[in-house]
């Protein structure tokens, strides 16, 4: 008996399309669970913080919990985010859960505010041992919680990196960037104030400093920021060129990551002190970050200029590495802010660096919204016009 081939052509194609059909809709369905998951996590993590009552005999253990519960959050964030892999499809219902993830960070945030005015408000009446130990671990906290905020925003660019359906959610996804910076810019605010009113209860002293590492990390910074803005971009070669900024950028990011994991790995030993210098030089890396938003700037126009004569294909190509270079963009510039958030949980001379502390951390920020200002605009961009082309 003779078999035709063509007669079995169209049901074996409609099997293969409905097992990948099937496959996104459970990928679908299991970021959604995770998103809820983590965000049922954060909100029990919220609750434990707004449980805690500091008292002259009670400041280092919870604080302590709290820092553990908070890296276990982190860990699963991480975990989540590792295992994410393209094609992935966004829908309303995802998008909600990433925003009430951005809502209860906010929220938790607050909390480890409100922890750092009762901590100043028991100084009075505990021993200076106990305060001591007490400042030391609500600036961990601190740090505990931007890493958070800082894997949350991380994750959300992954999946919007991944997505296979950018222009059918286009609106939905702008407004979800929108909130996630308002509650970004909350966060960052409330963990900068919680640092700075621990600040105001020290005064020990040492010496030691990262100077080279971070003038080494910024001349390349600000190499790789004169090659960005050199590239002249053409309907045909624009995404090869965009591809090679990418893999640049991801290199920078290595880098960065590498000086951050140092830092880590000291912190966690307590052999790091801070220097004015150090100090400087910090707030000279989150300038850097600056010019490398410029570029991204300039490329929006640029690819906005000739993304009507460039072919879907090429097009498509390229707008994929740039949203894959403002994301690691925006990674770097977390980066960054967890090597002075680290630097300030093992600096013993806080109280002799205090003002210059402050001073750094408030043009850190500053630059950092700078560029997380312009990967916004680069994702905004990319979004419309994969939405405007249906590519």
């Amino acid at each position: 008996m003779l078999f035709n081939i063509r007669n079995l052509a169209a049901p074996l194609l409609l099997l293969v399309a409905l097992m990948f059909s099937h496959t996104a809709i459970a990928a679908k369905a299991s970021l959604l669970t995770d998103l809820q998951d983590l965000n049922s996590q954060a909100t029990a993590l919220n609750t434990q913080l707004a449980g805690i009552n500091l008292s002259a005999d009670s400041v280092c253990g919870p604080l302590a919990n709290a820092s553990q519960a908070t890296r276990d959050l982190v860990n699963s964030i991480t975990a989540i985010n590792d295992s994410l892999a393209a094609p992935l499809s966004v829908d309303a219902d995802v998008l909600t859960a990433l925003d009430d993830l951005f809502v209860t960070g906010t929220g938790i945030a607050n909390e480890s505010l409100r922890l750092s005015v009762d901590l100043n408000a028991v100084s009075t009446a505990a021993d200076a041992m106990t305060i001591k130990d007490g400042i030391v671990a609500m600036l961990q906290l601190s740090d505990d919680i931007g890493t958070m905020a800082d894997r949350i925003g991380e994750m959300a660019d992954n999946i919007l990196v991944m997505s296979d359906n950018i222009g059918l959610m286009a609106d939905r996804i702008l407004l979800t960037q929108e909130l996630q910076n308002q509650n970004v810019a909350l966060t960052t605010n409330s963990i900068l104030q919680t640092q700075t009113n621990a600040l105001t209860l020290v005064s020990v002293v040492e010496d030691a400093t990262y100077d080279l590492s971070f003038a080494t990390l910024i001349v390349e910074g600000n190499l790789l920021a004169a090659r960005m803005a050199a590239v002249t971009f053409g309907p045909l070669t624009m995404d090869n060129q965009l591809e090679a900024v990418a893999v640049d950028v991801k290199a920078f990011l290595n880098d960065v990551s590498l000086t951050n994991d140092a830092i880590s790995a000291d912190a966690a030993a307590n052999t790091m002190t801070i220097s004015a210098d150090a100090m400087v030089q910090l707030g000279n890396m989150s300038l850097m970050l600056t010019a490398l938003a410029t570029a991204i700037d300039g490329y929006v126009v640029a690819i906005e200029g000739i993304q009507a004569i460039t072919s879907d294909r090429n097009l498509t190509d390229s707008l994929q590495s740039m949203l894959q270079l403002s994301a690691d963009i925006g990674v770097m510039a977390n980066r960054i802010l967890e090597m002075g958030d680290l630097i300030l949980v093992m600096a013993d001379n806080i109280g002799l660096q205090a003002e210059q502390i402050l001073l750094t951390q408030q043009a850190m920020n500053v630059n950092v919204a700078t560029t997380q200002a312009a990967i916004l605009g680069a994702q905004d961009m990319t979004i419309m016009l994969i939405a405007a082309r249906s590519l």
